[in-house]
């Protein structure tokens, strides 16, 4: 296999992983289920770590990273509980599937330990998978109170959770691409953080009655750092803004805990751009 080819087999692998990690997402939103849930998303970080560790093999094998999604592989189900539980198990089975002939056509002895690797946490996700759906299946389940969604509030929430799903994407491939330790790990933090926010707010989508909204946003590409700092301070007047226009106390809060964040987020890559920019001008002089 040449290495353009073992590039497009781990490309493939990326998007295979970002996918399990959306359908998860949407049953982590949609499940009110604390126990059920809380399976769910440990499962879906450790899809995050595979994703990572494909993604890093691209790199090393001189490619470029590209953060796609296989879409006829995000399979939501429901609204019973069971059907997106059942729709995981199948999930777990078609990555193992896939990473088992993958293993049989691959000679890079890296990239087959990680396979080898991967194939085993995917089996144990599936047994788990499939323990959590036979526990699905003997819930007894009381009709609770239907809330009315309010449609204007689910879409003013579902843009700024599309809004942290991008730029999560775009500090991810400014994670995988940049060669400064420093830069890689302050878009790690960032990355991580805004997750954090992506999660909460497709939480309080469902708690609304509303449906989250994961569709693939459009990235700008690996950004440069003076673009992370404006998208901070148009994030930061958004959020803000949408806190004056909710009612819900519980919304509000989350949206102004948000924008704390957001304008810590800004003052980092602020500090970090500044300490470049003395660092090069400092070197340009000694070079005169």
């Amino acid at each position: 296999m040449k290495k353009s080819e073992l590039i497009g087999v781990l490309l493939y692998d990326v998007a295979l992983e970002h996918s399990a990690i959306i359908q998860y997402l949407y049953h982590i939103f949609l499940i009110r289920n604390a126990e059920i849930t809380e399976e769910i998303e440990r499962i879906a970080r450790q899809e995050m770590r595979h994703m990572k560790w494909f993604a890093q093999k691209v790199v090393q094998l001189g490619g470029e990273v590209e953060l796609k999604r296989v879409e006829e592989e995000i399979k939501v189900g429901g609204p019973d509980w069971a059907s997106m539980i059942q729709n995981n198990v199948n999930a777990e089975q078609f990555a193992i599937d896939t990473y088992t002939k993958q293993l049989e056509e691959v000679k890079d002895d890296s990239v087959k330990r990680l396979l080898e690797r991967v194939i085993r946490d995917e089996t144990e996700h599936k047994h788990e998978f499939e323990e959590l759906l036979e526990e699905v299946k003997e819930m007894e389940f009381t009709e609770e109170e239907k809330r009315e969604a309010d449609k204007k509030t689910v879409e003013l929430v579902n843009k700024l959770l599309k809004e942290e799903y991008r730029i999560i994407l775009d500090y991810l491939k400014s994670f995988f691409h940049s060669k400064n330790c420093e830069y890689k790990d302050i878009m790690l933090d960032l990355a991580i953080e805004s997750m954090v926010h992506m999660g909460e707010l497709g939480e309080k989508v469902g708690e609304m009655g509303g449906f989250p909204d994961l569709s693939m946003p459009k990235t700008s590409g690996t950004a440069k750092v003076e673009d992370h700092i404006l998208y901070e301070e148009s994030s930061k007047k958004e959020y803000l803004e949408v806190a004056k226009q909710v009612s819900d106390p519980s919304l509000k809060r989350l949206l102004e805990w948000i924008n704390s964040q957001e304008e810590y987020h800004r003052h980092k890559l602020l500090e970090f751009f500044k300490r470049m920019r003395k660092f090069t001008v400092g070197d340009l002089r000694d070079r005169d």
